[in-house]
């Protein structure tokens, strides 16, 4: 896996940041999509254990997005629990300067690296058919566990 070049804007190495009720230190840069930065960072103080995890920075253009954001904290908070869905530790968000806002999400790390990254070392050598079984029903859970939420949300809407 080659590391990611962070791209301008993106916190050093040794950055203290506030989410919510823990100030975590930026370790490194993991990567970018949309409008987030994802970094491993240092917890000066244990969470379940956990002595990293990821922060996830993203960039919110209006209210509406910062409501979209909401709805994502309080379904992580929701889920927390669940072994094949990320555990969600703290959030902040701030309404910025120049206009919108900036939302931290502090949550688990999984040191093993994503689906894609396991994939991607098992080129020359296939996953067998157990493998991608079990991949499958790991995600088909934790994907039923969402849904099951979204179902129990509209019922009393």
């Amino acid at each position: 896996m080659a590391l990611a070049v962070p791209p301008a804007g993106t916190f050093a190495p040794g950055t203290k940041v506030q989410v919510g009720n823990h100030r975590v230190v930026i370790e490194k840069y993991l990567s970018e999509g949309g409008f987030a930065h994802v970094y491993v960072v240092r917890l000066p103080h244990p969470i379940d254990g956990a002595e990293t995890a990821v922060l996830k920075r993203v960039a919110v253009p209006d209210k509406v997005a910062l409501a979209n954001m909401r709805t994502e904290v309080e379904t992580m908070k929701k889920l927390k629990g669940h072994r094949h869905i990320v555990t969600y530790f703290d959030s902040h968000a701030s309404q910025l300067k120049g206009g919108g806002y900036e939302v931290f999400l502090l949550m688990e790390f999984c040191a093993g690296g994503g689906l894609i990254d396991f994939m991607n070392t098992r080129l020359q050598n296939r996953l067998t058919e157990p493998e991608i079984l079990k991949i499958f029903t790991d995600v088909a859970e934790g994907t039923a566990c969402r849904k099951r939420l979204d179902s129990a949300t509209w019922e009393f809407v």
